[in-house]
């Protein structure tokens, strides 16, 4: 009976204020959210742009150069990484490294 009583009574400010901190806290995790993943679309952008500029200045060929010395020594330094021969990794996200 009393469920029925405490569905048609009006909510104190007790509850009101217990509603309202879950919902903020909600809505700040989703801010937070949208905010990372903003700057990791801000940081894709800039090492895309880096690369098109890096491939625009000395080329396609001394990139590529440039990309494989930098790997091969990181490569070569990671534990347990086995090496095929004439393989090489590419990263997903092209950077001007």
């Amino acid at each position: 009976m009393r469920l029925f009583a405490n569905l048609f009574s009006q909510p104190t400010p007790e509850k009101i204020a217990a509603r309202e901190l879950e919902n903020m806290r909600l809505t700040l995790f989703q801010a937070e959210r949208r905010l990372l993943e903003a700057q990791m679309q801000v940081d894709y952008y800039r090492d895309v742009i880096a690369f098109l500029e890096d491939v625009a200045a000395t080329g396609v060929e001394g990139v590529v150069d440039k990309r494989r010395a930098a790997a091969r020594p990181a490569a070569e330094t990671a534990p347990g990484a086995r090496l095929a021969p004439g393989l090489t990794t590419v990263p997903i996200v092209p950077s001007a490294a």
